[in-house]
């Protein structure tokens, strides 16, 4: 079985430093790391993988992104493949998802791909969305546990407002995990030697079978992951009519009318009534006979 973990060098936010004059990023202070979501993909793919099983890190940026490439090798990758356009500074998740997966084609496509769900560079979550869109493969996020069994993969997902599902899909698939509880292992003193003096493979367009139109999205179909707007805070201004301890009262609960609320007593039977009553009166029953 042939695992494949994307991972991408982001800024350390420990070593972001904001110019108190300019408020502008110190770059030069900004220190890289391994994406820490990136980090749980890669150590998934490594306890997941038997013998005979091989994994693949790959990841898109200059040279200097070679270094998560070499982490990986010394945790205990089996290879690595760092894809470029020399052409450019910067990469759209679109572009990203596309290097890669022309990369996965190019070189054998494998049976599982793991995604970070989540980089801290922008948060957007979207190369594993676009990456399964580009090999038709599919995609499940926010993985939180897995077990391969055959052809299939057990999963549990994570929902909103804390909440748990579980399900199951085919492979190939592209899985973005957020499992929690889980860090990178520890390299050893043997490994760390080795990666620093490995060879990390280098794909550009031509390799790929790409061109840089093949890059140019429209403007329509790139958009930029930017925040909500937040919206506005209304201010509560009391009624000047009222009178003073009146005007107070409204400050204090901010405006907000407390509706006052019905005691039911009485034996279970007279509790049943009085209910049936208050819905027919307001309308969502009929009148009792």
């Amino acid at each position: 079985m042939r695992f494949a973990v994307c991972l991408s060098l982001v800024p350390d936010p420990d070593t972001i430093e904001v110019d108190p004059l300019t408020g502008e990023i110190d770059a030069e202070r900004a220190l890289y790391i391994l994406d820490p979501a990136d980090a749980v993909a890669l150590e998934l793919a490594l306890r997941l993988r038997k013998a005979g099983d091989t994994v693949t890190a790959l990841t898109v940026g200059p040279v200097e992104a070679e270094q998560v490439l070499r982490e990986a090798l010394a945790a205990g990758a089996d290879s690595t493949l760092r894809l470029w356009d020399e052409t450019r500074t910067s990469t759209k998740p679109a572009v990203t998802s596309m290097l890669l997966a022309a990369a996965l084609r190019t070189e054998g496509l494998p049976d599982l791909v793991l995604c970070g769900w989540r980089s801290l560079a922008r948060g957007s979550g979207k190369i594993p969305a676009l990456l399964g869109e580009y090999l038709n493969w599919p995609v499940v996020t926010d993985i939180t546990q897995l077990e391969i069994q055959a052809a299939r993969v057990s999963f549990q997902r994570r929902l909103a407002r804390g909440g748990r599902s579980e399900g199951e899909v085919t492979m190939p698939a592209v899985l973005a995990v957020a499992a929690e509880n889980v860090r990178l292992r520890y390299a050893g003193l043997p490994g760390l030697m080795q990666s620093r003096r490995a060879t990390i493979p280098v794909r550009d367009l031509p390799d790929l079978g790409l061109s840089p139109l093949d890059l140019n999205f429209p403007a329509s179909t790139v958009h930029a992951a930017t925040p909500p707007r937040p919206r506005p805070r209304t201010i509560f201004i009391p009624d000047g009519d009222l009178p003073p301890h009146e005007r107070i009262s409204q400050i204090m609960s901010a405006g907000v009318t407390r509706s006052a609320a019905q005691l039911v007593e009485g034996s279970p039977e007279e509790m049943a009534d009085s209910i049936i009553a208050f819905l027919a009166e307001h309308g969502f029953l009929d009148r009792p006979a």
